[in-house]
């Protein structure tokens, strides 16, 4: 990319709504959070009644659990979503939409965005997940099967997916985002080094991407200088444990943290949505191997940009126990815990 090409991308903002152009930058307005509701709900709706989108049936009894839990776990975390409405908007244009984000190793996040989605836009999201995790944990196993995760290198039934359900999210980064960074070195860092099969999903389907910041995620669990032990990685890694191997060790409110949205630390998660990502010449990306290059570079760019404001504007709508949380997560970071 050209010096004049990144001064161009510095100063015209590629994330916007419909009707945010030049003058809206890719920032955080806490006034607009968003007030959570839940959909009308008149009488017992019939068995047969489908969502839009992946096909989840919303009277099975397993979905009903999945939003309770999700209920518990939103109100423990004061959970929000700022401007959904970048979200809707394509999706009631009829466009398909590829929804990425910056990913901390838990489920926390991804479920309460999902059951946010699920009750105000009505629309539930296929998910690209990760063989070792998703399809290995006997939770996550169980969630995967329900909610019709996509295993990560299947990207043809990602593709089908995306043409079909016109609704799909994942985690550019994954475990090496996820699990192997240090988060008190590389806070919300994306790691999309070689990940790019995000993008070329979304041109090959002629998607529009959008981004979602997760912020607090980081906080979540306290993520410790030590390792997992061996043992346990090879569990997680189904008795590999190459992958995970090094990773560091994360605690929650009551001890280690080994299952799946078991008390995390109660900070406030906050998701932020940006519209969709400006993908330029489509076409150009997809036949030119150096456009596509320069054009994945300039997403990261404009995802990190994105989500370094969103970090920065959380104290606005931050509360004291927030506060309170992370300022103990520095203080035992300081003790080099």
């Amino acid at each position: 990319m050209s010096n004049a090409s990144r001064e161009h991308a510095r100063q015209s903002p590629t994330m916007h709504g419909p009707n945010e152009r030049a003058s809206a930058q890719a920032s955080v307005d806490p006034v607009a959070v968003l007030r959570h509701r839940t959909v009308p709900h008149p009488g017992r709706p019939k068995r047969s009644r489908r969502v839009n989108g992946a096909a989840i049936d919303p009277d099975d009894w397993t979905t009903r659990a999945f939003l309770a839990f999700a209920d518990v776990l939103g109100r423990y975390h004061r959970h929000r979503v700022v401007h959904l409405a970048r979200l809707q908007t394509p999706l009631r244009r009829g466009r398909r939409v590829l929804l990425v984000g910056n990913h901390a190793l838990d489920i926390v996040d991804p479920l309460l965005l999902l059951a946010t989605v699920f009750r105000r836009v009505h629309r539930v999201p296929r998910f690209i997940g990760h063989e070792s995790g998703w399809f290995q944990v006997p939770v996550l196993r169980r969630i995967s099967a329900r909610f019709h995760v996509i295993p990560s290198r299947r990207p043809d039934e990602a593709l089908a997916a995306l043409f079909r359900d016109g609704f799909l999210m994942l985690y550019p980064g994954g475990v090496t985002e996820a699990g192997m960074r240090r988060y008190r070195d590389e806070p919300y860092r994306l790691k999309w080094a070689g990940r790019a099969g995000f993008l070329r999903l979304a041109l090959d389907a002629d998607a529009d991407v959008v981004f979602v910041a997760a912020v607090g995620s980081d906080e979540a669990y306290y993520q410790s200088r030590l390792s997992v032990p061996e043992r346990l990685v090879r569990l997680l890694d189904s008795g590999d444990g190459s992958r995970y191997r090094g990773m560091p060790l994360a605690f929650g409110l009551c001890g280690i943290h080994l299952l799946p949205g078991v008390f995390p630390l109660p900070v406030r998660l906050t998701h932020v949505l940006s519209g969709p990502l400006d993908l330029g010449d489509r076409e150009a990306a997809r036949r030119d191997p150096g456009a596509f290059a320069r054009l994945h570079e300039r997403v990261w760019h404009d995802c990190q940009r994105f989500l370094d404001d969103a970090v920065a504007a959380r104290d606005e709508y931050s509360d004291p126990l927030d506060r309170s949380v992370r300022r103990a997560e520095q203080l035992l970071q300081r003790f080099r815990l």
